[in-house]
């Protein structure tokens, strides 16, 4: 497969160049690792690619590299946006100690008959069609996304009654321990999350509190209306998904029965089908494009 290169330059950086540098950074004379002990590699990095333009790694880093050289030393400032990443020093001030290593510019393939084969397309023309229609399928897909979560927002702002508070903590606990463990896999630290645990579960039990609402209102649905999950259905859906997850459909469903997981994902399929329904019967307009 042909891709873009990165050929080595001996010349100044000019704007749209690959720098490759070794950096420290700190914010308002601090080691920013001593702010935030998850923000190492802002910290200090060795040979770290960027691309030389005003909103790359951190928005007026790279305008400060252009004309510099490999072997070139360059003191960049820059202010931390208000809703920077890292919030402990989101709206402080940063100094960055930048030595560049090299200047690589980056050279595209031709776009011919060869190239498109690479991609398993007959000619380019039948590689721009691709191209268009996959970009039409996820446009589509998107829309629709959008169209069924909309659909649902309204449905839950309409109806409202008390809910099972033993219902509402139990998904509670649950959103909460999904929220931590996606954050512990992405290297936040304990002591952030602690930091930030009344600001998890209060978003934890306003999602937890619209699920509850949702299953609710999804099963008086399809009681009233027969929507049913048949076995046919459920047993295509666990068979997609053991194939994902690569294990035999009977090995993935004996997993499943030792954590109601059959329980779940029969749930799963029929608020779809709810939702499809919905959708089926739904007045959907289009709103007018907003003018600035």
């Amino acid at each position: 497969m042909q891709q873009a290169k990165f050929d080595k330059v001996n010349r100044p950086i000019k704007e749209g160049d690959i720098a490759v540098i070794n950096y420290t950074g700190t914010a308002e004379g601090k080691p920013i690792k001593d702010w935030s002990p998850v923000a190492r590699g802002l910290t200090e990095k060795k040979n770290f690619w960027m691309e030389v333009k005003p909103d790359a790694f951190i928005p007026g880093f790279g305008p400060q590299l252009v004309d510099a050289k490999a072997g070139d030393k360059r003191t960049v400032n820059v202010d931390f946006a208000p809703d920077f990443v890292t919030k402990e020093i989101a709206g402080k001030k940063g100094v960055f100690e930048v030595e560049v290593v090299e200047v690589k510019e980056r050279t595209l393939p031709e776009v011919d008959d060869a190239f498109a084969k690479s991609y398993e397309a007959a000619s380019v023309a039948d590689l721009r069609e691709g191209i268009r229609r996959d970009l039409q399928n996820e446009l589509n897909t998107k829309q629709r996304a959008n169209i069924r979560n909309q659909i649902v927002a309204e449905l839950l702002k309409r109806v409202n009654f008390d809910l099972p508070e033993s219902m509402v903590q139990a998904e509670t606990r649950d959103v909460v321990y999904n929220i931590v463990s996606e954050n512990q896999k992405r290297g936040i630290a304990k002591e952030i999350l602690d930091q930030q645990k009344e600001q998890i579960y209060s978003a934890a039990n306003t999602a937890a509190k619209d699920r509850v609402k949702a299953d609710f209102l999804f099963g008086k649905i399809a009681e009233r209306e027969g929507i049913r999950v048949t076995p046919e259905e459920l047993r295509a859906r666990i068979v997609g998904l053991a194939q994902v997850y690569k294990m035999s459909p009977e090995a993935f469903f004996k997993e499943l029965e030792k954590n109601n997981g059959v329980g779940q994902i029969s749930m799963q399929i029929l608020r779809e089908k709810v939702v499809d329904f919905l959708q089926e019967n739904a007045k959907i307009e289009d709103a007018p494009a907003a003018t600035s």
